[in-house]
């Protein structure tokens, strides 16, 4: 029997291809505000479900519940607190709105980890960029600053000094769209544990029904370029089995200090010498991770998460992985420049372990490296059998653009 779903959307972990692809017994209806959509998007939902305004909540609620729907989701940060208000309205079950703000607001987050038991770095939050020598001293060099809510480590920069921390927390809240940042401790990454040629921080992707974990799995990265940018991720990760099982457990202690209950979660965390700790948790699928759960084990990811936003237990396939998924985001250098060349770049979709060579940035194009990764300039998808030859096929990758892509000054 065909369930209503409405899928609280602006942006998100997944594409609205994605979302046509998994729906079927599902009819979706897109609550959104249309004023703060980009250009085209409610078009290309329209193309797959229904589109409600909810700029005025309350009267799109009421369209909403007209349509009676089974259930709610949300894919990004953005939405999970309109999502959470709709829920309520509707009386559908969902993260409540104070799990919601504890998912996107990282002072409260970081405060209820604490408070859980569960190791955090120290932290301050800034309401204006002259505290953020006191909060410097507090937590101590080198540190880390970043926005309350933010994603994608857009505005994340290192801080070493004083001097150093009021030029870059001038400029952070001068870019606008952000009130409000926290200084933390920067974690220290323990190379060993992940191994050579991976991150020292791994992601947890965990779904969860009524509260208890349903389904967990290790997503590995490539190390972080400069200062704190995502360039790639490898699923299934690769950990020792006893490291795994530790960063399964603090990843489900995590959603349960937040009280997160229903849904896919994505919590982040960095290796260190005396084991995980949470750099951060979303309640929301992490980016490529449907797509990669899809190649490596057949989990149709988001249309799981319409069965458990309907109330349906989640099945999970077990056995082992057909293929070992990845993807690598190709990221600007530091600085100001534009984009000349990408040479033969696309050429690597020539090797067998190679899916797609996507070029997002266009010659001539301005780049900007302080948009995190969504300042990525292309992505290269692929699959291999083992994971060693996913590191073969990273340094392929690496050798490629270090030897074709043009950068100029802008």
């Amino acid at each position: 029997m065909t369930a209503t779903v409405v899928v609280v959307y602006t942006a998100g972990a997944a594409t609205p291809i994605e979302l046509a692809a998994d729906s079927d017994g599902f009819d979706l209806v897109f609550a959104a505000p249309l004023d703060a959509m980009p250009n085209g998007l409610a078009e290309l939902l329209a193309a797959v479900g229904e589109v409600v305004d909810v700029t005025d909540e309350a009267a799109g609620a009421a369209v909403l519940a007209a349509r009676r729907p089974a259930g709610i989701v949300a894919f990004s940060d953005r939405d999970l607190p309109l999502a959470a208000r709709l829920a309520s309205r509707l009386g559908l079950r969902y993260h409540s709105e104070s799990a919601a703000l504890a998912a996107t607001d990282k002072y409260v987050q970081r405060r209820l980890l604490r408070d859980a038991g569960l190791r955090v770095p120290r932290f301050r939050r800034l309401d204006r960029p002259d505290q953020v020598v006191d909060a410097l001293a507090a937590v101590g060099t080198p540190a880390v600053l970043k926005p309350v809510r933010g994603a994608a480590s857009q505005h994340v920069y290192r801080l070493d000094d004083p001097q150093d921390a009021l030029r870059l927390a001038a400029e952070a809240f001068a870019a606008g769209g952000v009130d409000q940042f926290v200084v933390e401790e920067m974690l220290v990454g323990c190379p060993s544990v992940a191994g050579p040629d991976l991150g020292d921080y791994v992601s947890v992707e965990t779904l969860l029904w009524r509260g208890t974990v349903a389904y967990q799995m290790l997503n590995s990265r490539l190390p972080l370029r400069e200062p704190f940018r995502e360039s790639g991720f490898i699923l299934p990760g690769l950990l020792p089995a006893a490291v795994k099982e530790d960063a399964y457990r603090v990843a489900e202690a995590a959603c349960r200090a937040l009280g997160l209950a229903d849904g896919w979660m994505h919590v982040e965390l960095k290796l260190t010498a005396d084991g995980p700790v949470v750099i951060e948790v979303n309640a929301r699928l992490g980016g490529y991770v449907a797509t990669m759960l899809y190649r490596s084990y057949g989990v149709e990811a988001v249309r799981i998460a319409f069965d458990v936003a309907v109330g349906r237990r989640p099945v999970m396939p077990a056995g082992e992985p057909a293929a070992v998924a990845f993807c690598y985001q190709i990221l600007p250098p530091v600085g100001d420049w534009r984009l000349t060349s990408w040479g033969r770049v696309a050429g690597l979709e020539d090797r067998s372990d190679i899916l797609s060579v996507v070029c997002i940035a266009a010659p001539g194009d301005r780049v900007d490296w302080r948009q995190g990764t969504q300042g990525t300039i292309g992505v290269v998808e692929g699959v291999a059998e083992r994971p060693e030859a996913v590191l073969a096929a990273v340094r392929a990758i690496e050798r490629t653009i270090a030897d074709e892509l043009v950068f100029s000054p802008a």
